[in-house]
């Protein structure tokens, strides 16, 4: 009978905190609004999946955080391919793609969390210079996993990947996944983005996960974490 008194009192404490209008920090409220200015907290898997219900927020959300972009229209096409809330991206901040690529919008967010958080401070200390162009060999493509016949659909025919092959720093030096990989004073920086990157990302795979990865990082928005 105590435990019930004490249940109902410290409910009743919450519901009159809340309807005063109280909130938690953003960092400690998994239902405030992805910032991808803010440093990412305990609840980034748990924000990134609302924006695939929310199109209005996550676009709000890229463009806050330095992403240029125009959407585009949904694409549904028989076979399965096609996107769904996807945008046109052509740069994160000072940094370009080589072309405009085509992902969903979660996937940009994931993007925009990665060149804010983690790929442009690795450039600087790395190499003393920012990413100014991200080179790259497409996003949308509609195709199974490996061309093969029998295979699932890739997350390339829903627009939900891209594969990066290297970045041009503002020196002009260019870095490559291909070459740099096992490069002395190039692999620690391209080890440490993709160890440190899957957090962003539902799949992060490069040269370690197989040979068909060798030139490249596969970066996918929706995934369990897979990370080689």
């Amino acid at each position: 009978m105590r435990a019930l008194l004490l249940l109902v009192l410290l409910l009743s404490l919450c519901a009159l905190v809340w309807t005063s209008g109280w909130r938690p920090p953003d960092r400690y409220n998994p239902w405030a609004p992805l910032d991808l200015r803010a440093t990412p907290d305990a609840f980034l898997r748990f924000k990134l999946a609302r924006l695939d219900d929310d199109p209005a927020m996550c676009r709000a959300a890229i463009r806050e955080g330095g992403a240029a972009f125009v959407p585009v229209p949904d694409r549904h096409e028989v076979s399965g391919c096609g996107w769904t809330d996807a945008v046109r991206l052509s740069a994160i901040g000072p940094a370009t793609f080589a072309s405009p690529v085509t992902v969903t919008c979660p996937l940009a967010a994931s993007l925009v969390l990665f060149h804010r958080h983690l790929l442009q401070p690795s450039a600087e200390q790395a190499f003393g210079a920012q990413v100014r162009r991200v080179e790259h060999v497409g996003s949308y493509a509609c195709r199974n996993v490996y061309h093969r016949d029998q295979a699932p659909l890739s997350r390339h025919a829903v627009a939900d990947a891209i594969d990066v092959t290297g970045w041009l720093l503002a020196d002009g030096r260019r870095i490559t996944v291909e070459r740099g990989w096992a490069a002395p004073g190039e692999a620690a920086f391209l080890h440490g983005l993709q160890a440190d990157g899957c957090r962003y990302f539902g799949a992060f795979l490069g040269p370690d996960y197989n040979a068909a990865h060798r030139t490249h990082f596969h970066l996918q928005g929706r995934g369990f974490g897979l990370c080689r």
